[in-house]
């Protein structure tokens, strides 16, 4: 019978569990293993945080259209609106966009800075609705308006529903009134040797009616013939009834004065701030820095607390940074577009046009 051979001896002077179990080559290799990759992991936890940050930052330039007035707390903000330059489609999509997003996101206060003589009768309307649109679904935020230079007709109009207006002492506002132009260039087009011929349907004899570019309204005489009349009267019935819409809108926004108050006012007169706020079609004489301290007091703010006021950049965020524009403010006006016989059909058919303007 074989027997186990005796087993090994420790060396001399080694106890057994005086100094524990001494470590092996792979329990080191998977420590360092098991290092390695809890640093990988956290290098690439912190590279997707830093992604999302930078992400939400180029999202933020991108989507913002607001740049700082002044730095405050962001819970007491401020928006200041810019109305400047004519009033046409291009500036009444920027409107409505512009308080769609302010619906989305309210802020304490808006302030509504106009600088701008009027414009189209319909592009006037649609900002008069966008921003009676944003009262009635926030009637806590108050709207201030802060007149320039020049805040007239239809600067006018859409600022008649804010609760309060200022006028800076040397602006001019009022301009209250409605006007329509229409061209006629037979004259000129007799002296060109060229005759315009026109043809409306049976159904429709009135359809040339203040719409014919070539005919002219009055005889040699200087008064209006037939033709004239009928396209004179077609026009005083667009305007008037543009002039009761207009009239309307103030009584309605300024409820100091009542409806008569207001048609005498309507003569299309301009008015400088001191006659403005002597009539009431505004509430007092003041510029940007005392609108936003009454939109402030309006809101109810923490007066200890600095307000956080931003402007609507009209071409923001990134974009706006880097100079890009609407591609319908870079269009050349007139004959500019005009580059082929359809377009120039077009030019003439929309140049003949009734526009009327606040």
């Amino acid at each position: 019978m074989q027997t186990a051979p005796p087993a090994p001896m420790p060396p001399p002077g080694f106890t057994p569990g005086a100094y524990g179990r001494l470590p092996t080559g792979p329990v080191r290799r998977s420590f360092f293993s098991r290092l390695l990759r809890s640093l990988a992991v956290g290098v690439m936890i912190l590279s997707v945080l830093l992604n999302l940050y930078l992400g939400l930052l180029v999202f933020r330039l991108v989507a913002s259209n607001e740049s700082v007035l002044r730095a405050g707390n962001p819970l007491q903000r401020i928006v200041v609106v810019p109305v400047e330059g004519g009033i046409d489609g291009d500036m009444a999509t920027y409107f409505r966009e512009t308080m769609q997003r302010l619906n989305q996101n309210p802020p304490r206060a808006v302030v509504l800075r106009v600088d701008s003589g009027g414009g189209g009768v319909s592009a006037s309307d649609q900002m008069w609705d966008a921003l009676n649109t944003f009262k009635n679904h926030h009637p806590k935020v108050p709207v201030v308006a802060s007149f320039g230079s020049v805040a007239a007709s239809g600067g006018y109009y859409i600022a008649a529903p804010c609760d309060y207006i200022f006028c800076e002492r040397t602006g001019i506002t009022g301009s209250i009134g409605v006007i329509a132009q229409v061209p006629a260039l037979e004259s000129l087009a007799a002296m060109a040797g060229v005759e315009m011929n026109t043809v409306v349907a049976d159904g429709s004899p009135k359809k040339e009616v203040a719409n014919n570019l070539f005919k002219n309204w009055r005889n040699n005489e200087g008064t209006l013939n037939e033709g004239g009349l009928a396209s004179q009267a077609v026009l005083k019935k667009l305007t008037n009834s543009a002039w009761n819409r207009f009239v309307e809108v103030v009584d309605q926004g300024r409820t100091q004065l009542d409806r008569s108050e207001v048609q005498k006012l309507a003569t299309g007169e301009v008015y400088t701030a001191l006659e403005a706020e002597a009539l009431g079609l505004v509430d007092g004489v003041g510029y940007l820095n005392q609108a936003i301290d009454k939109a402030a007091e309006l809101a109810g703010l923490d007066a200890n607390a600095k307000p956080h006021v931003t402007q609507i950049r009209r071409d923001g965020g990134l974009m706006g940074m880097l100079g890009a524009r609407r591609s319908a403010s870079s269009k050349l006006p007139g004959f500019a577009q005009v580059d082929s016989p359809e377009a120039l059909r077009t030019w003439i058919e929309d140049f003949t046009q009734a526009r009327l303007s606040y």
